[in-house]
């Protein structure tokens, strides 16, 4: 008898016609560009280079001066969207800047309704630990109000590229995990990528000698859940033991992974957590690009 999570299919994702570049024009920001301009071309997809100006930028370089600092700002970004449009990367796209001001996940969300984008692409600086408490992640923002797709290239890439021909699933088996399925559908079936969906069992079962016969329950039931709605692609499935960021970079690196792909609920909350996010820890660590689906 099916189970409910079983039952619980992914929404159809429509082709991706608009992708939003999000950019502070910082140099981990501008590694995610290549991609946009890439997946872009394959798909026939219109370009929003898009900056936002935040108020907190303000203030914090001098509050008796904000007026004429967003002046500044505002003309600096201008020229740097105005070089992004003229790239040879965007030859033959349909382009337009987009700049606004205001909170960023606001600000962004409005964009995204507006221009009805399919996919924001954004670069992430790769912070971890306190000094990315202290600061904050542009990323998470995104990640947290965008009702699309994120895709997000870390520093830790050693090249650029965007050939996706192997991803990876992670998976919980929780129906939020699933999320990503459309979209692991459309890319897959465009670059003809081999697809494996990895379970990371709790580190303590590593060492258990029954640790094989245990897992045959859970192996089957995901099997049962992805294979349906991953037909045809035929995916491979994996179920792995130890600490959850390191086995699913640890298997990422061992498939030679182009893309990895998550569902998430939650797992970026406002405020301050003792605890980074399983998928923001991915996402800063990678050596290859992460797409979330909230």
């Amino acid at each position: 008898m099916a189970t409910l999570a079983s039952r619980v299919n992914p929404k159809p994702v429509p082709g991706l016609k608009n992708i939003l570049f999000a950019t502070d024009f910082s140099e981990p920001s501008m590694k995610a560009f290549p991609y946009v301009a890439a997946l872009a071309k394959r798909f026939g997809a219109s370009v929003f280079p898009c900056h936002i100006i935040t108020p907190a930028s303000l203030v914090a370089t001098a509050p008796m001066a904000a007026p004429s600092f967003y002046e500044a700002e505002y003309n600096a970004a201008t020229k740097e969207l105005d070089n992004i449009l003229s790239s040879p990367l965007l030859k033959g796209l349909k382009t337009q800047a987009l700049m606004s001001s205001g909170i960023l996940g606001d600000a962004l969300l409005d964009e995204i309704k507006q221009n009805n984008i399919d996919l924001v692409v954004a670069g992430t600086h790769g912070r971890t630990g306190f000094r990315r408490f202290l600061i904050g992640s542009a990323v998470e923002q995104i990640c947290r109000v965008a009702t699309c797709p994120v895709l997000t290239v870390g520093p830790e890439l050693p090249k650029t590229e965007t050939d996706f021909k192997r991803i990876l699933v992670p998976t919980d088996l929780s129906p939020e995990s699933r999320r990503s399925l459309p979209f692991v559908l459309r890319l897959a079936r465009e670059y003809g990528a081999a697809v494996t969906v990895l379970h990371v069992l709790p580190e303590e079962t590593a060492g258990n000698p029954d640790a094989r016969k245990l897992s045959a329950p859970v192996y089957a039931n995901m099997v049962s859940i992805f294979e349906p709605q991953l037909d045809p692609l035929k995916p491979e499935f994996l179920i792995e033991s130890g600490e959850t960021v390191e086995t699913i970079l640890k298997v990422a690196r061992e498939k030679n992974a182009d893309l990895i792909a998550m569902g998430i609920r939650g797992a970026f909350l406002p405020g301050f957590r003792p605890r980074m996010s399983v998928a923001y820890r991915v996402m800063a660590t990678s050596h290859c690009p992460v797409v979330t689906c909230r």
